[in-house]
């Protein structure tokens, strides 16, 4: 008979506790957002910006034109191709064609990942979604073993398959680079980096949400990265190393989330991605530990 104040019994308690709590945390953070949004941002704002910053490409301008006011486009030139369909599509429906396809792309992961449908509302997804960001498409194109594609779209995808040690999405990518190098402007890129680099960090408020940004946290997140492991830091690196990073990149880690970090990444305030990365580590340790009749396989083996 098990006894029913035993560890088994104690984890499944803590258990139904937590995963109780997660979808609430996550509908009042994702409401209280939302609520912010709505009144400060019109919905699809970076979807229309990447837009713009294509459209300006294909009429011979600048597309890294620093605004006198909002947000700067910052991506490298690959990102102008895969922006291409939307740029070719009339405002308003390229619009309601990018939050349309970003809800459906993350239906769709979160479905192919095992998850319950209301991890829509993790708070850095909602963010994504609001705003019409390309990083939305990100995971799902990752792990529908898009990787060439998903690097173009947002080039630190490419941190996936490198700390995966997964070359070939990497080489294919190399060779669609040079292949469209002549098209795209480059030089151009090169040339204004300087200007939007500050721009972005300014943007950030210096440096974003990243440990980065707050180097006394620095030590131990990259402690907490090895006790992790490459494969799962494969998809913590950009929310938490990558510079000026924005809430919604915390999307990043949906292939190998875990409850009590998803709780620390719903909360946008500067070193939540430090505490999320040490929680994932110790429920790594955890996972190790166990018995092997209680592991179960990661979400990440769904990315195949």
């Amino acid at each position: 008979m098990n006894d029913p104040g035993g560890p088994k019994s104690v984890a499944a308690r803590y258990g139904r506790i937590v995963w109780l709590f997660v979808p609430a945390w996550f509908l009042i953070i994702s409401a209280i957002r939302l609520s912010s949004l709505l009144s400060e941002v019109p919905v699809g704002y970076d979807g229309m910006l990447y837009r713009d910053a294509t459209l300006r490409w294909l009429a011979g301008g600048d597309p890294w034109e620093i605004p006198l006011t909002g947000a700067v486009f910052g991506a490298p030139p690959p990102t102008l191709l895969a922006m291409l369909p939307f740029a070719a599509l009339p405002g308003t429906l390229a619009r309601i064609t990018l939050i349309g396809l970003g809800i459906l792309a993350s239906v769709w992961v979160i479905r192919r990942l095992h998850l319950p449908l209301w991890w829509l509302a993790f708070p850095p997804l909602v963010d994504g979604l609001y705003i019409a960001n390309p990083h939305v498409f990100v995971v799902p194109l990752l792990v529908a073993g898009a990787g060439p594609i998903a690097i173009f779209v947002k080039v630190y995808a490419g941190t996936v398959p490198a700390l995966q040690l997964r070359w070939r999405p990497l080489v294919i990518t190399a060779g669609l680079v040079l292949v469209t190098a002549p098209v795209l402007p480059w030089a151009l890129f090169f040339e204004r980096w300087p200007q939007v680099n500050a721009a972005l960090a300014s943007q950030s408020g210096g440096g974003g949400l990243s440990a980065l940004a707050t180097p006394l946290l620095l030590p131990i997140a990259i402690v907490a990265a090895v006790v992790l492991g490459r494969e799962r830091l494969a998809w913590w690196a950009v929310p938490v190393f990558w510079p000026y990073t924005q809430w919604y990149y915390s999307s990043m880690v949906l292939p190998v989330v875990t409850p009590l970090a998803a709780i620390a990444l719903a909360t946008p305030i500067p070193g939540a991605t430090t505490v999320a990365i040490v929680l994932a580590a110790i429920e790594a340790v955890r996972h190790r530990r166990a018995a092997p009749d209680e592991r179960t396989a990661p979400p990440a083996a769904a990315t195949r």
